[in-house]
Formats: C-alpha cells, structure tokens, sequence
C-alpha cells in the first residue's frame, strides 16, 4: 500500500506545472461534452418505453446515470494507457483483440463519422421547421417547401451545413472556438427555460397526461397484441426499461471525450471528481428536464402546441425561440465533431489504418488537417446519400406527417440511426473496459490503476451489456414475429401492415448495416493484403515500417 502510495505521489510530482485546467473547469469540460440537445429528442421515447410511468422513467434516468458515471470512471484508467486523438479507437487498441480494433475503428470512420453528418443536420433542421412555423403563425412544423421532395431540398441545405463547419472550424481552430463559446452560452438557455415553462403548463392544466404507475396496455385489443402488430417488448416486464436506458445514452453521448483530461489538469488526482460532479450536475438537470417535459406534451413540438394554447401569440413566440436556441445548441455538437473527427482521421492515416494511406502520410498537419477534411468528405458524402434515400423513400412516418415531403419518415429514421449509433459507441467502450478490467490480471499494459476501477467497471459492464444486449434483440425477434401479424387484424384496428412490415424489416436491415460496416471492411482489406504481401503477418511488417504504428 505504501509503495502505492509512493508511486502515486511521484507520478503527480513528475506532472507537469504548467497545466491550465482546472477542478472546476474540468467539471464544465465534463458538462459541456455531453450536455446538449439529446434530452429534447430522447425524452419522449423513455417516458414511452417506460409505459407512461413518470416514477419508471425517473428510475431509468437513475440507472442510465449510474452507468454513465461508472463508465466514465473507469475510462480514467482506460484513458491513461494513450494520449492522442484516437479515443476509443485507440483503447481498443490497447485492450482488445485485432477483430474489435478494426471494427471499432471502421465503425468510426465508416459510420460515426458520416451519420453524425446525417442526422444531427438533420435535427438542426426540425427544431428550425419547429421554431419558425410557430414564429410565422403556423402550425408548430409548417416551415416547409410544399414540396413532395422536401427531403431532397432539406439533404442539400445539410449537406451545405455539414460542409461549412467541416472545412470552417476544422480548418481554423480560432473560428471553431468562437464558435464553441457562442453556441456554449445559447445552449443553455433552452434547458432553463423548458424546464421551468414544462411545469407552468403542466400547473394550468395544458400538459399531456402523465401517471405515477406503469400503465398496462388493454391487451384485449386488437392493436395491442402479437397479431396486431405490437412489440413483443410489451408483454415481457422489465425489458421496456432497458430500452429507455438505451435511449438515454444518446443524451450522454460525448461524455467520453472528457475522460482523458487527466494529463492536462493542474491536479490530475482530482479528474475522478470532476467527472463524477460532472456528470451528477448532467443528471440533475436532464432529470429535471425530462420531468418538466413528461408531464408538459413529452415531446418539444407538443409542449410548443400546449404552449401556444395555454398564452396565444406569446407562448407561439416563446415556443419559436426555444426550437431555434435547441437548433443553435445542436450546431455546436456539429462543430465540436467537425473539429475532432479529420484528426482523429489524420491519425488514423498515420497508422496506417485506412486506404490509400501511404499516398497521405506525408502530408499530415494537426493543425490544419487538410487530408483529415478530405477523408471525412468522401466518406460523408456517399453515406448521407444513400441513408437519406433510405429513410425518405424506404421508411415510415413516426413523427408526423405534417413536416411534409418526405421529413416525416427522414425524421423517424434519423433518430433511429442516432439510437443505432450511441448503442454501438456505449459497446465498443465497454469491450475496452472489460479489456482493461482483464489486464488487471494479466499486467502486460502499464495503467494509471485507480482504487475504484473495478467496481466501477464491472457495473458499466454489466449494465450497458443487458441494455445494449435487449436493444439488439428486440428488432430481431420482432422480425421473426412478424408471420404472426394478421395485416386484416391491424388494419382493422387502426394500425396500418406495410408500415409494421416495413419498419421492421429495416430496424434489422440497419443493424446488419452497422455490423457490416464495422467488420466487413477489414476482410476486404485482409484479402487485399494476403495477395500482396502473402500474410496479414507480413503486411504488418510492412505496415510497422512505414508508418507510426503505436
């Protein structure tokens, strides 16, 4: 214990004197990286999963938390065995095989980077729809094109979007700053105010109806059995609430990239803390917010319908605002991803891990990442393209039609590819984890150990396994169930078949997707290697040899 303690102190007197960063700055870097517009798209869908319950709902945002957290803990030890741009590329890295590497890194390259592209724009662009429909005096979501290919006129605008801040704020640090500073102090505001306005309207008697206990679906209906067309979610207890934690991890989606501040704080032993109050403060105030939002409409463009009822033209104006100030706060997501992913990219290269590297090493800059841009162009071009004329022309409407020309289905497949992504995120950090949490044992990889991290570690493995566990098995069993639904019996009860059909063959279409685009690409370029070096062993030789291979 002694020479522990030893090995502490002189690793915190070996760090070095100049670091900027302080406790509480940390804890705002902790709050800033994950606090954002998740909780105004995400809230719905718990209170939903959670059948109605406001006490469930509050218990799932408990759970996900304490998840959250012991997740972000552990990452400081997990953190501690890398420093650079990679994040979770690179501890994969380190504490996982060769297959979970290359998947972790092509699901970044291949799908993070690009659909972060697609549906974020995407999100921007609905509280836009939401916020000048209500400033201009129409229904809540009327700023359209009235068009039948809005989708398409909306895609060029994203892509348009997607595009200034890639080149913009990547390319000039100082403006992507600027930019940062300015949406930090906007995206606050909204979070205030739907928090306090939830309860006022819910107090005049405008909010949507809302329940202390779990309500039971009257399975005697038609609608609300296997063969009209409900999930079999509904009839087995308890998995509902593990869908709603999934939910949850988009609104704490980013929280990770705080978890390796620990080299640049003036007191690094205090970097626990810091992500722990970090992200307690997050979970009170999404807490509060979900509440507010729960027993207001449950969704942001109900509670600007409810408000717009309760005061007239004020609460119309006041509504507007907010779903602008929520557009503005999810931008900043847009730039802080822009500013990272060409140099995640670029290091990437450096390593050798994607195609054509050898042609770029060469020409890397961290601080302008020209190539880094470059990369992230072609692979978000392509992407956005064909998940847009997935979910325009292939999907279902499950935020309303009243969007108009396609968004309505754009919409509902956006937030899919959103749950999709943070999902597989959560997944491969906690394959590190437990990576980690096996290295104990075996000591090969030199750590910063802390006293917490296994507790820690193996709660965030547990949890996120079982949520993530049942959020990939619902599409796949529902699928199989599908023989079962009578289109007769759906039909007649108010449900519509092709829309059941359909959404569930594309819930598991895209889960094969994302699995595809994660592993495919490394036994495409194994096969590439063997015919050219005639082993991936000699490859690597040669990869080793010519670039920065850590």
């Amino acid at each position: 214990m002694a020479k522990k303690a030893k090995k502490e102190e002189q690793s915190l007197a070996n760090a070095s004197t100049n670091k900027k960063i302080s406790f509480f700055s940390a804890i705002l870097i902790v709050m800033g990286s994950s606090i954002g517009a998740g909780i105004f798209f995400k809230s719905g869908a718990v209170l939903e999963n959670s059948q109605s319950s406001l006490v469930l709902a509050i218990f799932c945002w408990l759970i996900a938390a304490v998840s959250v957290i012991a997740m972000a803990l552990a990452l400081v030890e997990v953190a501690s065995a890398r420093n650079d741009n990679l994040s979770m590329i690179g501890w994969a890295k380190v504490f996982n095989g060769r297959t979970t590497f290359k998947a972790c890194k092509n699901f970044m390259f291949y799908i993070y980077l690009p659909l972060t592209y697609f549906f974020m724009p995407l999100y921007v662009i609905m509280s836009l729809q939401d916020g000048i429909g209500a400033l201009i005096n129409k229904d809540m979501s009327a700023a359209t094109f009235g068009t039948n290919v809005d989708w398409l006129i909306w895609t060029i605008i994203s892509l348009a979007m997607s595009a200034y801040f890639i080149f913009i704020s990547c390319l000039s640090t100082k403006a992507g700053n600027i930019h940062n500073k300015v949406i930090t102090y906007i995206k606050f505001i909204p979070l205030v105010m739907v928090a306090i306005i939830g309860f006022i309207i819910a107090g005049q008697g405008k909010g949507g109806e809302v329940n202390a206990g779990v309500v039971k679906p009257p399975f005697t209906e038609a609608g609300n059995t296997i063969a009209g067309g409900a999930s079999f979610i509904k009839f087995a207890p308890g998995l509902g609430m593990f869908m709603a934690i999934s939910a949850i991890f988009f609104a704490y989606d980013g929280f990770y990239v705080a978890a390796g501040i620990q080299s640049d704080m003036k007191e690094p032993k205090k970097t626990p803390l810091a992500l722990l109050f970090g992200l307690l403060a997050n979970t009170v105030i999404y807490l509060i917010i979900a509440i507010s939002m729960s027993i207001s409409g449950g969704k942001l463009n109900v509670l600007g319908t409810n408000m717009d009822s309760a005061w007239g033209t004020a609460g119309r104006i006041i509504a507007g605002i907010i779903n602008i100030m929520v557009a503005i706060g999810v931008i900043g997501i847009i730039n802080g991803f822009a500013m990272w992913a060409p140099r995640f990219t670029e290091d990437l290269i450096k390593e050798g891990e994607l195609p054509f590297s050898i042609r770029y090493k060469d020409k890397l800059n961290a601080d302008r990442p020209i190539v880094g841009v470059m990369y992230s162009v072609a692979i978000t071009l392509p992407v956005v393209i064909l998940f847009t004329l997935i979910g325009a022309l292939a999907y279902i409407d499950g935020y309303g039609d009243w969007y108009k020309g396609g968004m309505d289905k754009l919409y509902t497949f956006a937030d899919l590819m959103g749950t999709w992504t943070a999902a597989f995120t959560f997944g491969f950090i906690t394959a590190s984890i437990f990576g980690c949490l096996r290295n104990r044992r075996t000591g090969t990889i030199q750590t910063d150990q802390k006293s917490y991290f296994k507790i820690a570690a193996i709660v965030s493995v547990i949890m996120i396994t079982l949520s993530l566990g049942v959020l990939v098995l619902q599409p796949i069993i529902d699928l199989m169930l599908l023989p079962q639904v009578d289109k007769n019996l759906v039909n007649s009860s108010g449900g519509n078949y092709t829309d059941i059909v359909v959404s569930r063959i594309m819930l598991v279409v895209t889960l094969l997707l994302f699995f595809g685009l994660s592993y495919g690409p490394t036994i495409i370029e194994d096969r590439i290697n063997i015919k050219k070096y005639g082993s991936i062993a000699k490859y690597e030789e040669w990869q080793k040899a010519n670039f920065q291979v850590s």
